[in-house]
């Protein structure tokens, strides 16, 4: 600028990028850009930097240059820290997503120093493949993460303590993905397939019976961090729980307190002070009387002609009055009677006008006192309980999936809100009542997914009423189906045998077989992998609970398990479905006297989401009037008919099931 007399838009153009560029190396806070900025740019500060345009090159190369050293220096740096021994033996996707990460930040930098010398005709020595491959040459593969903690910074050397936090531990800022199934048993099914390819997974709620979920728990996690946590942080969540074991106490006292002060009897003089009016000999006195002293100042016997009510009958006295009344009874006690004097100084009548006066004065106290212990529980479990969500909060947002069921979510919903998972994944989506899996979605939510079968079972709703007038029954899947929602159909199975699954071709018409399911072997002792064994024995109805049952269906389906179990089949591979409780009820008696107590007993409407090797299935239903009850709805026929993998066998009056069915 000097050299040329003015300065040019292109100057300007070359000012601009050695600011940028120097505001982008403070952000970093490399050493080893500075250093090598400094080196090159060495004595050309001055008059002999603008001679003609000569020398070493524009200033906005230098910089963008020095970056690019500094970026080979510092890959240099980020491998030998992944590499130390602190960071060792993690997950090789937080690394990946780690890496990808800064590279995207460079990219953004690369564009915005290339904006700015986009005029210069030097510009094209920064390219966008110069500035990747530095990267580009990194193995992903030779790079052990994080076993705990977050992975370095830009800008940071050593990674943080294994104490400090397990947000970061997937590299990302990325939500997790929620996991929402109807049933715990669902969801710890979903869950452990998760883990087959993603570590990190966390289960919120205490009813899990999966082992392999139990170090996935979020109370397990939460008991590990506490183990971990820092001497501060202990020290305010023990003053915070103190606080609120304190405020229990006093909340505890005034309840008490007040119950004592509102209720019907007599109080003692103890609970009556306090008020600014009463004062003197007077009260000191008083303050000492128990129930039964305080009843014979005023003059209650025990079966005497007065009583409690008639006392307070009495009108309340005043301020002024009671002032006057300590008054005298000051005069009659320093005038030598002493506090015996001074309760006698009193008639009979102002006593009662007193102590009601006093009464009310109590309660009022009471009732003050309980309002504020009640705000300052509130207060505390409130703190109590944001500290815990915290917690929760730092350990769910380091995990790539949170599952829980509908009714957690429910349960847990701010929690829910503040996660601000952007996928939301509904397992069992047909048997979710709508209204749940609205209440599960946030503003955050960017995307749905419903997995389920609307031609099992429905959603249960308690008023049967809103079920049969109101479709409150059909589900938020079933409804998007029936309103021509795209869809994916899944119509390879892989549980049953071919034979089996024939039998649920009226319902999925599309149905085809996985390979799988023609090397499964045949059942032991059976002809055929898939029989109904048909009788017209009657129903009856127990009284105790209005639900039929069978005796014919279940001596024969006894009788097929103990023959199942003596050809070497372990009871655990045996399921027995009914479908109602009557018959369970039953069928729990029959199998407990033949010492068959191991075998899978359940209802059909239980029993969805389950499998098993055998199953033996009784539906009880067999009557001259064709009733079939809710065996007519084809949902859970469908649910009976497919839960066995080698094996059914159902016990039911065929006749009159298929001419009402």
């Amino acid at each position: 600028a000097a050299a040329g007399g003015g300065a040019s838009p292109a100057a300007a153009s070359r000012k601009r990028a050695v600011v940028d560029s120097d505001e982008e190396e403070e952000e970093s806070g490399g050493r080893a850009a500075k250093a090598a900025r400094k080196e090159q740019d060495g004595g050309s500060s001055g008059p002999a930097a603008g001679e003609g345009g000569g020398g070493a090159g524009p200033p906005a190369l230098h910089r963008v240059e020095s970056r690019m050293l500094s970026r080979e220096e510092e890959v240099e740096a980020t491998r030998e820290t992944l590499l130390s021994p602190k960071v060792s033996g993690g997950r090789p996707d937080g690394v990946q997503s780690w890496l990808h990460h800064r590279l995207a930040r460079r990219r953004s930098a690369e564009r915005k120093a290339r904006a700015a010398v986009a005029d210069e005709a030097t510009a094209g020595a920064v390219s966008d493949a110069a500035s990747v491959s530095d990267l580009s040459e990194v193995n992903l593969s030779d790079y052990p993460d994080a076993e705990e903690g977050e992975l370095p910074d830009e800008g940071e050397v050593a990674p943080p303590s294994v104490a400090e936090s397990a947000e970061g531990l997937c590299g990302s800022d990325s939500p997790p993905i929620l996991v929402l199934c109807h049933t715990n048993h669902a969801l710890d099914q979903f869950l452990e397939g998760i883990l087959a390819f993603e570590p990190r997974v966390v289960r919120v709620g205490g009813r899990s019976q999966s082992e392999a979920l139990k170090e996935h728990n979020l109370a397990e996690r939460l008991r590990v961090r506490k183990e971990e946590r820092a001497g501060s942080r202990k020290t305010l969540l023990g003053n915070v729980h103190a606080h609120l074991k304190g405020s229990r106490e006093r909340l505890s006292a005034a309840a008490k307190q007040s119950h004592r002060t509102w209720g019907g009897g007599l109080l003692s003089g103890l609970l009556l002070r306090g008020q600014r009016s009463f004062r003197g000999a007077l009260a000191a006195a008083l303050e000492r009387l128990p129930e039964e002293g305080m009843a014979a100042w005023l003059g209650l016997p025990p079966a005497g002609e007065a009583s409690l009510e008639s006392v307070l009958a009495q009108p309340q006295m005043g301020p002024a009055a009671t002032e006057a009344c300590c008054d005298e009874a000051d005069r009659a006690a320093y005038s030598g009677g002493g506090p015996a004097a001074a309760m006698e100084s009193v008639p009979l009548v102002d006593r009662w006008a007193l102590y009601n006066s006093l009464r009310a004065g109590a309660q009022t106290r009471a009732q003050a006192e309980l309002v504020a212990a009640l705000e300052s529980y509130r207060l505390a479990a409130a703190a109590e309980q944001a500290l815990e969500e915290a917690e929760a909060l730092a350990v769910l947002r380091g995990a790539a999936v949170v599952g829980m069921t509908t009714t957690g979510a429910a349960k847990y919903q701010t929690l829910v809100r503040q996660l601000e998972c952007r996928v939301i994944v509904f397992e069992e989506a047909a048997e979710v009542l709508e209204a749940h899996v609205l209440a599960s979605l946030g503003k955050s939510t960017a995307q749905l997914l419903l997995i389920g079968d609307h031609q099992q079972l429905r959603p249960s709703a308690a008023c049967h009423e809103l079920a049969l007038h109101y479709g409150l029954t059909v589900s938020l899947f079933e409804r998007a189906l029936n309103n021509n929602v795209p869809y994916v159909r899944l119509r390879t199975q892989r549980r049953m045998r071919p034979q089996i699954s024939r039998l649920l071709s009226p319902i999925y018409p599309e149905l085809r077989d996985h390979a799988v399911t023609l090397t499964r072997p045949p059942v032991l002792g059976m002809a055929k992998p898939a029989y109904f064994i048909t009788h017209a024995a009657a129903e009856r109805v127990r009284r105790d609970l209005l639900s039929p049952e069978n005796s014919h269906e279940a001596e024969v389906l006894l009788c097929l398990s103990a023959l199942l179990v003596g050809l070497g089949y372990a009871q655990g591979r045996i399921t027995i479905l009914a479908a109602y409780v009557g018959q369970v009820l039953r069928l729990r008696a029959g199998l407990a006297a033949c010492g068959l107590d191991g075998l899978v007993l359940s209802t059909v409407d239980a029993y969805q989401g389950e499998e098993n090797d055998i199953v033996l299935l009784s539906l009880v239903r067999s009557n001259s009037d064709g009733r079939l009850g809710f065996t007519a709805v084809d949902n859970r026929i469908c649910v009976a008919l497919s839960r066995a993998r080698l094996g059914f066998y159902c016990a039911c009056n065929l006749e009159m099931l298929t001419a009402g069915s």
